[in-house]
């Protein structure tokens, strides 16, 4: 991923589809499997992060870590866990955001997001901000309504921002 961007690359999608642990989609055995990926993938994402930092191109580039949903905080059948939108994280570091804070929260049991909370379309719209682009502009018409990847509901997230 660092050489693709050192080569003017713009838009670089690494995915962790699983390793040993399986797929991130635990429905079933979700420590085990959940630890063993995160190990799998932790060092090679602080090694990208170091890389980009020593040459000089962290601060032009977005690094995003995110998923669509988190995990219900009620065990399912198997040890493991359903989707659970209301309760996720994602990080940001690089360009265009601040760095070492968190931001939201939710209850004491991980179900719903009490403190500034975020959805996907927040996500995307802050992406897309710190890409130069307006979210709100980027509408297309279908079936005689207006849509667009925000939705109507997604803001940028200027906490986050530098």
């Amino acid at each position: 991923a660092r050489r693709l961007v050192e080569r003017g690359v713009r838009f670089v999608h690494v995915a962790h589809t699983g390793g040993r642990g399986g797929r991130w989609d635990q429905h079933s055995n979700l420590k085990g499997a959940h630890e063993t990926n995160a190990r799998s993938c932790d060092r090679p994402i602080a090694g990208l992060i170091a890389d980009l930092k020593q040459r000089g191109l962290l601060e032009e580039t977005l690094v995003v870590w995110s998923t669509e949903f988190g995990r219900t905080p009620e065990r399912q059948g198997g040890n493991g866990r359903g989707h659970h939108a209301q309760g996720f994280t994602f990080w940001l570091a690089g360009g265009g955001v601040k760095s070492g804070f968190g931001y939201g929260a939710t209850d004491e049991f991980g179900y719903h997001a009490v403190d500034r909370p975020v959805s996907i379309h927040d996500l995307h719209a802050t992406i897309l901000h710190v890409l130069g682009l307006d979210h709100t502009r980027l509408t297309y018409r279908y079936s005689g309504r207006d849509f667009r990847l925000t939705d109507v509901h997604g803001r940028v997230l200027h906490d986050v921002l530098v």
